[in-house]
């Protein structure tokens, strides 16, 4: 087998494939043993979807993607791998099927959170991956934003979007990261003043969802107080975007599709929800992108020779 030049780590949190992968999934999360009554209370959650959370098989089809993508792009071995904070296969299982002579690891996060970042550079040292890179920062890149895009016009299915308000939501956080201040907020901020300007909507609001159940202050307004308040206001058509995260999850298959949904129904309203990006080809042409990225910015290795002491050769459409 002819060795692999590059090779990326597309890691993400994870989530249980199964009713039984629940206790596991928490404990690694949490960092201790679920009690009787969480465990109850996630597994209603996740027997209302289907008996699991959609994200690790999606994850596993981003990655196959994103390496067909990459090969047909650079025309040169490559691998990528998944791996996730939360479940199997682990961040180190990941890293420990690459061996490329470079590794860079692409979180699907495209906000750059402390909550998150952290995380994902602690799992990577933990692996002795310490010197491997992580691309962040592609929040507001236009493939990105060209991908949620997409996904708000599926959604719409040629309806006028003045005739919609759009509300986009995100995972809370505690008030007390942004008042340290974490980017978290304003690069949601950016990427979303992007969406409206490309889709044009009858109105707007931004509203954070699925916060912890850990108590503490978190940041408004929550989801249901938004539709509350649109609602008042007169709007009868309601689109949600979960601008937050790039995978349909638990987050999104049930805070959303059901609670937040019956909530707004009940109100009155027309409900929609544009699905996240999944493994759509442009949010995948966005990945790429980002690798490209980096690759083609990154510093020649002396005395390395031959292809290892070049970037990728040519020029790339969406390239910087």
């Amino acid at each position: 087998m002819t060795d692999s030049l590059v090779d990326v780590a597309l890691l993400a949190f994870g989530g249980p494939s199964d009713l039984d992968h629940i206790p596991d999934f928490l404990s690694r999360m949490t960092g201790r043993e679920p009690t009787a009554e969480t465990l109850e209370f996630v597994r209603g959650r996740y027997e209302t979807i289907g008996g699991g959370s959609p994200l690790p098989e999606m994850t596993a089809r981003q990655a196959r993607a994103l390496q067909a993508r990459l090969v047909q792009e650079l025309a040169f071995p490559l691998r990528v791998r998944h791996g996730f904070l939360y479940a199997e296969p682990s961040v180190a299982a990941c890293l420990s099927g690459l061996d490329g002579h470079q590794v860079v690891a692409l979180p699907l996060s495209p906000f750059g959170s402390r909550l998150t970042f952290d995380k994902y550079r602690a799992a990577l040292d933990a692996a002795g991956a310490e010197h491997v890179p992580i691309l962040q920062g592609w929040f507001a890149g236009l493939g990105f934003v060209k991908a949620i895009h997409r996904r708000i016009a599926e959604a719409l299915d040629g309806c006028d979007a003045d005739e919609w308000v759009v509300l986009f939501t995100a995972h809370n956080i505690p008030v007390e990261n942004v008042l340290e201040g974490d980017p978290y907020v304003d690069q949601l901020q950016q990427t979303i003043a992007q969406l409206v300007a490309l889709t044009m909507p009858g109105d707007w609001r931004f509203a954070f969802q699925s916060k912890g159940r850990s108590g503490g202050e978190w940041l408004e307004p929550e989801a249901e107080d938004a539709v509350r308040m649109l609602a008042a206001d007169g709007w009868q058509k309601l689109l949600v975007v979960p601008v937050g995260f790039v995978s349909d999850n638990i987050e999104t298959r049930y805070d959303l599709d059901i609670e937040l949904r019956r909530f707004a129904e009940d109100l009155g309203m027309e409900y929609r929800r544009s699905q996240a990006p999944n493994d759509s080809p442009y949010f995948i042409e966005a990945l790429g992108d980002v690798v490209i990225e980096h690759l083609a910015h990154r510093p020649v290795e002396r005395g390395a020779g031959g292809p290892h002491a070049h970037g990728p050769g040519g020029s790339h459409p969406h390239g910087g």
